[in-house]
């Protein structure tokens, strides 16, 4: 008797592609290539994947290659940080010839770009995004300074490349531009620069330009850059994010860029000349007279809550003659800065000191992007201080739907039952952070919380006693997936019980790691891992990446 044809089997080729378009790799090997023959032989035949890495377990990780061919591979999405520690490494790895193999990449995001020796054999690659970080102090050497100098080089010699993204915002050394060859057949380009004496050098390497977004971190004080130049005709589109700058600076942009029918500028707090920037005679002045095809113009400010009301309501009424009413397209925004709602807004991290004093009528403060919440005890420095009623916590914060990660300090701790009710109104709350070995704790860890997903043992020295409380409650921790503990030991043992584990940073309080080597031949001394990548941040810090047990 023939088996039973599923319902999806039935749906032509075509449109289960379309589904398809609409996920991620990792969905689509999730939920359809273990339903039947006839979508394995979808998935073999699509190639169009879009494939991104951040906060992959290295078990997927691993699946995805071993299904998919680098050929099926349209868009790629590196990461690198403390749950995905070496993925970078580990991909080159297993694709050392990457340019070669990956012959359909059209979109490509990672960080450091210093594995990638072959940028111009990639003939696909149309769009790049390149997020640079800090580099350690003690790394500032010529070679590895040359070494940065040819990525950037060779990033502009790829031949098929049209939009560039450079995030070098965090990036503690400057871009030498002066060494970039011509790219003509970059588009769009995306990067920071400290001075607008680089922009005749960005110029003349992106002949071809269209669109051009600049965050500006000016390092000038006064009007001391170059008197003149001149931007592509092709140039149509310009963003401008001035973190600190000088209006002057702003007008000799404008004034290179002749041809723009398009024109977004956003004017931060940090700015000293202020009450030019919110001028409207001194813009019309400037556009009227340099850019004749202008058909949009946007225009954000944040004004400092100190600046003067009645004068700025002087400097907008420049804004309401025929000049603006004609432009196509005006927006302005002049945004109050308060510097107290600003803080709040920006703020990822809260703490709140226990136990807490009676508060007032006053509106309690609401935190819309809070990530970390911080219990510290602060009073009493000889006694535990345990949380056993949530009301506790709702009479010092509003606003936790985005919080993700919950810090006890040393002498503190919260019961079971409060910990429940946080998670049911923090529905991200995946991560705790356990800095005390108290029998309050052995409570709290007795208890199971599927949401919390990755557990930090912050406790650097353990007593044997509540390690062996810790083991005990094992069965109400399995699901969880990332761990940080501070021992030799305590490592050892979840590698031994937490068959699920993806991560796990080590922050070795006891010894150092002279090398990866010495730090590679303990572990597979010590623990079963076989199937492992990691990073050595520092001689005591190791971040690893957990693959099949």
């Amino acid at each position: 008797m023939p088996a039973p044809q599923l319902l999806l089997d039935q749906f032509p080729v075509e449109i289960i592609f379309n589904v398809f378009s609409y996920l991620s790799a990792s969905d689509i090997l999730r939920s359809f290539h273990d339903f039947s023959r006839y979508l394995r032989q979808c998935i073999r035949s699509y190639d169009q994947f879009k494939v991104n890495f951040k906060s992959i377990s290295k078990r997927d990780f691993d699946f995805i290659w071993h299904v998919l061919r680098p050929d099926q591979i349209l868009t790629l999405t590196f990461s690198d940080d403390e749950e995905t520690p070496g993925q970078i490494d580990y991909f080159f790895t297993l694709f050392p010839a990457f340019d070669q193999t990956f012959t359909r990449l059209e979109h490509l995001q990672l960080h450091n770009p210093d594995k990638l020796s072959h940028w111009p054999q990639l003939k696909c690659l149309h769009t790049l995004t390149v997020d640079f970080k800090r580099w350690p102090r003690y790394s500032f050497d010529y070679e590895q300074l040359k070494q940065f100098e040819n990525n950037l080089i060779n990033i502009f010699r790829i031949p098929t490349l049209q939009t560039l993204t450079v995030n070098n915002e965090l990036l503690n050394i400057d871009c030498n531009f002066h060494v970039l060859p011509v790219a003509e057949q970059l588009h769009q380009f995306k990067v920071l620069i400290r001075s607008i004496d680089l922009l005749p050098t960005i110029f003349n390497s992106t002949p071809n330009i269209h669109r051009l977004n600049l965050i500006l971190k000016s390092r000038s004080i006064e009007n001391d850059c170059i008197s003149h130049f001149d931007a592509p005709q092709s140039l149509t589109h310009l963003t401008i994010r001035v973190a600190y700058g000088l209006c002057e600076e702003i007008k000799k942009i404008i004034e290179a860029c002749k041809s723009l029918t398009h024109l977004n500028i956003h004017v931060e707090r940090f700015q000293k000349d202020i009450d030019q920037w919110t001028d409207g005679n001194w813009w019309e002045r400037v556009i009227e007279e340099k850019l004749c095809k202008l058909k949009v113009f946007c225009l954000k400010i944040d004004v400092p809550d100190w600046f003067d009301k009645i004068l700025l309501q002087q400097r907008l009424a420049g804004f309401q003659t025929e000049f603006w009413e004609n432009l196509s397209s005006f927006t302005i925004e002049i945004k109050p800065y308060d510097e107290t709602a600003a803080t709040i807004s920006k703020q990822r991290i809260v703490s709140i000191h226990l136990p807490i004093a009676e508060t007032s009528n006053k509106p309690l403060p609401d935190f819309p992007n809070v990530e970390t919440l911080r219990l510290e005890n602060k009073d009493d420095l000889s006694r535990h201080y345990i949380v056993s009623d949530i009301a506790e916590l709702k009479q010092s914060i509003n606003g936790l739907s985005r919080l993700k990660h919950l810090q006890l300090d040393k002498l503190c701790s919260i019961t079971p039952s409060v910990l429940n009710e946080l998670l049911s109104i923090a529905p991200q709350l995946t991560r705790l952070t356990i800095s005390s070995a108290k029998d309050d704790i052995n409570q709290l860890i007795q208890s199971t919380y599927l949401q919390i997903r990755w557990l930090d043992m912050k406790q650097e020295y353990v007593f044997s006693k509540f390690r062996a409380k810790f083991c005990s409650a094992f069965p109400n921790l399995q699901h969880l997936l990332n761990c940080r503990v501070y021992t030799e030991e305590d490592l050892a043992i979840l590698v031994e019980n937490f068959k699920h584990l993806q991560s796990i940073t080590v922050h070795n309080v006891t010894y150092y790691y002279d090398s990866d080597e010495e730090f590679e031949q303990w572990l597979t001394k010590h623990t079963p891992l076989r199937d492992f990548t990691f990073k050595l941040i520092h001689p005591r810090l190791v971040h690893l990446w957990i693959g099949n047990r």
